[in-house]
């Protein structure tokens, strides 16, 4: 036998007396397959045995779950012997039929046949290292190799890579990248023009096109960073917040409903950490922080003992609606564990393919098939959330919240409340006494009208009968009012209506009463996360993901694979908090933690140039997509972290490269060494994303709105199906600012991809469909739109239509017409105009005229609408 394996001439030999001993199936061609307890026995098991022989039941004491279990067998001994299968009680009862019983349904030929030849082969395992019955051993054993995988090592700053066409490097970036294409015989493409910049940067940074000012501004600047001036101008403003807000919003599965069916009740107060989000990139908040802030944030202050909150406190207390966006429906008289334990599964899902980049939620029922991380892992790290998200104390949705005010506030709030409450309830007393007084004065005017005389006894019974509303009256009530008062009313308006004296006393007291209302304090309860307490729950690993199956203790722990040796996270309580949520924070953001900044600064490069260095944004596991360019990445990851975190620095990399400045053309050379673009020697152009489609019509049609913050505008479904915004300020401004409800897609958003957060959104599905071209081309969000875009070419450009067509293409393409294109829209316009006005023929009026003109300029300005060159980014 040679050191590496079988000589060809003991192949076969060996195959023989493998196969002769039972350890190989004749199933496959060959016979080659090892027949393992994992592969071929444990299934027949669970399909069939472990009804009764382990799941909720051991019968006999037999666990059929584990070889181990089998080895050690029930009351009557082992139930197999390894190598002897006609000594073996199991195989014996199940030849006999005694299993599984008669009525669950005997074993075919093959299953049985297949057990037999596995206890003859000695009931070998696929798997040497056989978990125990709870997945929760010692510690997951995890391999030298395991922590060799590329993205559990920390990242290594490689010095840059020498190229022949230097003059082509403007960033680190591109040296990284030219280097590849040097290599393949290539380079870069030539830098593209100052209008193509132009409104590519404005599409990237603000997801919004560039004005015809801009333009004209842009070209006119002859500096020589005109382009990185623009960059920073970009920056800077409050648009760019909006844009890259959605990015992250998609990611932490940001919604404004419940969801769970048709009821998908709304949550209010969401909105504010939206907000949060667009102010945090505004303010180029450094990621380490806005991560502690979504994380943690009402673990970064003792705000509970604070005198008042104070503008950062209130910050970091919204921040954490991160963690309270995962769909949620329970609600009080509603809190099904399953659902709550999908709630916590969810929200589980969301932190790991954010912060991470792993799949970490494939572990919540049995350890991760291809990376390294346990069963025990998942709930180790689960525990870091169960002080707050507790299933034993679980809070339903509208319930769960942050009150922003701190203890002393509370404390003055209620104290205030209450005095105000007793005011309101002396009023209420008095208001009482008062209709309690007329209504019986009122009963007495009319026993003196009809009968002449009150008999007191009498006055007490009707005042007494008539106080009570007429479906809570006894028989006695009732007979009383019939034979004496049949039509009397007494209610409070009657009696305003009668006596002027008790109109004007009671409309006194109910003001009094609404004024005190309006001095009872409410408090803002933020869709926030806090600890419940400072005393966390006992954290148990749930078998199979189980609820009903709680396992082991584990402790509180990152996934064993992404430990520096043998620490562990430092977890210090505070007041009323555990102070968990904060230590997993600061080890996520730790400089030497391999994937947080990889993870991130991937995700900006993959908005900016199409596709991710890494392709597969949240799995930079083993079944995710290795690098491209995993020297840039990694040289990418340090930077981030030695500019203090700064997203905003990582823009300006990576727009100002020499990558990102090429033109999209194509030659054949490079489509046939680069086909998929991998190299970047290319721009790669890309449609626009629906929300940026969106406000790009309402912006050239000048109908955007741009308030910022604040409620979301609503959407509304209408009879067919469809769901839409209203067309006045509310329903046009930014996308971003659109209700997001779960049960109601906005109708153009869905058919553009936009996501409908099930979960969260990571990356994005791209798709073309004919929908889409109908949608834009007879939908009524964008007939409105050209009749508004085609009056505003008409007003703002006086003259002719040469003149109206240039400023038309500098308003939706950030550059001048060509001649062919102005010539062609003449012919079209006068063609259009004339089909309308065929039927007025020589009677046509000026006003005939003028409406013609109008409408053939909504037609040219729908079909600008639908351009290639308006959706996409080129």
């Amino acid at each position: 036998m040679s050191r590496i394996g079988l000589r060809s001439s003991h192949y076969g030999a060996v195959l023989i007396a493998l196969a002769a001993a039972g350890w190989l199936t004749a199933d496959e061609p060959g016979g080659r397959s090892l027949i393992t307890f994992e592969a071929d026995i444990a299934p027949i098991l669970e399909a069939r045995c472990v009804k009764c022989h382990g799941q909720d039941k051991t019968d006999g004491g037999l666990d059929l779950r584990r070889r181990f279990t089998i080895l050690k067998g029930g009351d009557t001994g082992a139930a197999i012997v390894p190598g002897k299968p006609d000594e073996s009680l199991i195989v014996r009862r199940i030849e006999r039929g005694e299993m599984p019983p008669k009525d669950e349904g005997r074993l075919d030929e093959r299953q049985r046949s297949l057990i037999r030849r596995w206890v003859a082969g000695g009931a070998p395992l696929a798997n040497p290292r056989e978990l125990p019955l709870d997945d929760a051993e010692a510690a997951h054993r995890v391999s030298e190799t395991d922590r060799r995988f590329w993205s559990f090592q920390p990242p290594v700053r490689t010095p840059l890579p020498a190229v022949t066409g230097g003059d082509r490097v403007r960033t680190p970036i591109d040296a990284f990248l030219l280097a590849r294409l040097e290599a393949a015989g290539l380079s870069f493409n030539p830098d593209a023009s100052r209008d193509v910049l132009l409104r590519r940067l404005c599409l990237d940074l603000h997801g919004l096109p560039p004005t015809p000012n801009d333009l004209e501004q842009f070209l006119a600047d002859d500096r020589a960073d005109a382009y990185e001036q623009l960059v920073n101008r970009l920056l800077a403003s409050p648009r760019y917040g909006e844009r890259w807000a959605r990015h992250w919003l998609d990611v932490a599965g940001y919604a404004d409903s419940d969801g769970y069916l048709a009821a998908d009740r709304p949550r209010p107060e969401a909105w504010r950490y939206r907000d949060y989000v667009i102010q945090a990139h505004n303010d180029d908040v450094p990621f380490d922080r806005f991560v502690s802030e979504q994380l943690a944030g009402d673990e970064l202050s003792d705000w509970r003992r604070a005198d008042e909150l104070t503008p950062e406190m209130t910050r970091q207390l919204t921040a954490t609606g991160f963690l309270r966006t995962a769909l949620d429906p329970t609600y009080p008289g509603y809190t099904e564990p399953n659902e709550i334990h999908q709630v916590i599964s969810d929200t589980m899902q969301i932190v790991g393919t954010t912060f991470l980049g792993l799949t970490i939620h494939c572990a919540r029922c049995h350890s991760h098939k291809f990376d390294p991380i346990s069963h025990r892992d998942y709930y180790s790290l689960q525990a870091f959330f169960l002080p707050a998200l507790d299933p034993a104390r679980w809070q339903p949705s509208e319930v769960r919240g942050i009150v922003m005010a701190t203890d002393v506030q509370a404390a003055r709030i209620r104290e205030h409340n209450q005095k105000a409450d007793e005011r309101i309830n002396y009023l209420n007393a008095a208001l009482g006494d008062l209709v309690a007084r007329f209504r019986k004065k009122r009963i007495a005017d009319e026993l003196v009208a009809t009968r002449g005389a009150v008999d007191p006894a009498l006055l007490e019974k009707l005042t007494e009968a008539l106080a009570q509303p007429v479906e809570k009256r006894n028989a006695e009530h009732k007979s009383l009012v019939a034979r004496h008062v049949p039509t009397l009313a007494v209610a409070e308006p009657d009696l305003a209506a009668r006596y002027t004296d008790f109109k004007e006393e009671a409309e006194r007291l109910r003001a009094a009463v609404a004024a005190e209302q309006a001095l009872r304090r409410q408090p803002v309860v933020l869709r926030g996360l806090a600890d419940l307490d400072d005393r966390p729950p006992t954290a148990r690993l749930l078998i199979r993901g189980d609820y009903t199956k709680p396992g082991v203790t584990v402790e509180t722990a990152v996934p064993e694979v992404l430990r520096n040796g043998d620490e562990s996270v430092v977890i210090s309580a505070g007041y009323k908090t555990t102070g968990r949520r904060l230590a997993l924070a600061r080890w996520l953001t730790e400089p030497s933690n391999p994937l947080t900044a990889r993870v991130q600064v991937n995700r900006l490069w993959a908005h900016h140039f199409g596709r991710g260095l890494v392709p597969t944004l949240a799995n930079f596991g083993r079944s995710g997509v290795a690098p491209s360019h995993p020297e840039l990445l990694d040289w990418l990851a340090i930077e981030f972290v030695r500019s203090g975190w700064s997203i905003k620095a990582m823009h300006r990399l990576m727009v100002t490269s020499t990558a990102y400045r090429q033109t999209s053309a194509v030659d054949t050379a490079k489509l046939a060494a680069d086909p998929d673009n991998v190299l970047l020697g290319v721009w790669q152009p890309r449609r626009v994303e629906g929300e940026v489609l969106r406000d790009s019509v309402l912006a050239v049609a000048g109908k955007l709105r741009d308030r910022m913050f604040g409620p979301a505008t609503p959407v509304v479904a209408q009879s067919d199906g469809s769901v839409v915004t209203g067309d006045d300020d509310a329903g046009n401004r930014r996308s971003i600012y659109l209700l997001v409800r779960r049960s109601q897609h906005l109708t153009m958003f869905d058919l553009f991809d936009t996501p409908m957060m099930e979960v969260n959104c990571p990356q994005r599905n791209i798709s073309t469909v004919p929908m889409q071209a109908l949608v834009m081309l007879h939908g009524p969000f964008t007939e409105r739109a050209a009749v508004a875009l085609a009056d505003r070419i008409q007003s703002a450009t006086p003259g002719d239509d040469s003149t109206r067509i240039d400023f038309a293409w500098r308003l939706m393409f950030a550059r001048s017409p060509r001649a062919s294109e102005t010539q062609l829209l003449l012919q079209s316009l006068a063609a259009i105009e004339q089909d309308h006005l065929a039927a007025r023929g020589d009677a046509a009026t000026d006003v005939d005229r003028i409406a013609a003109r109008r409408a053939a300029w909504t037609q040219i300005a729908l079909v600008l609408l639908n351009t290639n060159e308006f959706v996409y980014i080129h």
